[in-house]
């Protein structure tokens, strides 16, 4: 995504997301084992109940069940709220600032929380972003499973920056956030680079972009990113 500054002209902000806290995500749910017919065994004989797998497992990694995810990498995607209930801590430092709007909506963003230095001597473009979406759509896969490939997180990160128009600096790497599988990157636009986070779940996106206009604000803007990521609470 892209923050903008609305009191200037074409200048392009922060590009994935800032961060919003709220409360705290609900717990997730898991597949229960499905109860197969009374009065068989899993040899056949009769007097005990048959053992089965659950037929949305098959489709999940089940071993001998040819599933079609087979050999990929495969990320646990939480149903918790991770935009909705996220909460984190401004770093010291900094404080909320309004003025800035999002030129890139890759879902439909639901807040958005821009942080900037305290000191006077920063640029308006150095700061920390917090967005949430909600509506994100993984298929029938995600749904029945709640996992993804590794390689469908990443795909949509490179789908988010390529609308963005932006330059990688290194490669995607899944990493956490709250504890929580994420992705996170470097990326260059004209005006700024930035490093972001993107925490995806069954449904939300939670990103937060850290940004710096110059080398001499690139390492405060980094320190206040990591105590920033650190914070994170989801659930």
């Amino acid at each position: 995504m892209g923050l903008t500054v609305i009191w200037r002209a074409a200048v392009g902000l922060l590009l994935a997301g800032v961060l919003t806290g709220c409360q705290v995500p609900g717990a997730g749910s898991e597949n229960a084992p499905t109860p197969g017919t009374s009065g068989e065994t899993s040899d056949g004989r009769p007097g005990e109940p048959r053992r089965t797998i659950p037929p949305q497992l098959l489709e999940c990694g089940a071993p001998d069940a040819g599933n079609k995810g087979a050999g990929e990498e495969q990320i646990d995607l939480t149903d918790a709220r991770v935009a909705a209930d996220a909460r984190w801590t401004i770093p010291a430092g900094y404080t909320e600032a309004g003025g800035y709007y999002d030129d890139l909506a890759y879902e439909r963003q639901t807040f958005l929380i821009t942080l900037v230095p305290d000191d006077p001597g920063y640029d308006t473009l150095d700061l920390l972003g917090i967005i949430g979406y909600e509506g994100l759509d993984w298929g029938d896969l995600a749904r029945e499973c709640g996992q993804v490939p590794v390689a469908a997180m990443l795909e949509r990160v490179q789908q988010y920056q390529d609308t963005l128009g932006s330059e990688a600096l290194n490669e995607p790497q899944v990493t956490e956030v709250a504890g929580l599988p994420a992705v996170t990157q470097d990326m260059r636009i004209p005006n700024y680079d930035f490093r972001g986070y993107w925490l995806f779940s069954q449904t939300e996106l939670l990103f937060l972009g850290c940004q710096w206009t110059s080398g001499s604000a690139r390492p405060e803007i980094e320190r206040s990113c990591r105590e920033l990521v650190e914070s994170v609470v989801v659930g």
